[in-house]
């Protein structure tokens, strides 16, 4: 399994990453992503699309908001 460091060179996207890669979170929605990054919502879905099931996962049981989550497969597995 690659890790994200090793993959992903454009700097806003590392900044995607980054943020969805904190000490203690595994799973995270896109909208704090968003809020964390700057970025839109629609931003952070499109690259984190991009890179599904390659580097991230959706998991299949939402936020308490109804919001998605999102992981990075080396912390959630496949």
């Amino acid at each position: 399994m690659k890790n994200w460091r090793e993959v992903v060179t454009d700097p806003k996207e590392i900044k995607v990453f980054a943020a969805l890669d904190g000490p203690t979170d595994t799973w995270r929605t896109i909208s704090a992503i968003a809020r964390q990054t700057g970025f839109s919502e629609e931003y952070v879905a499109s690259v984190l699309e991009k890179y599904d099931m390659s580097l991230t996962r959706h998991s299949e049981t939402p936020s308490a908001s109804g919001s998605a989550f999102v992981g990075l497969l080396e912390k959630v597995g496949v």
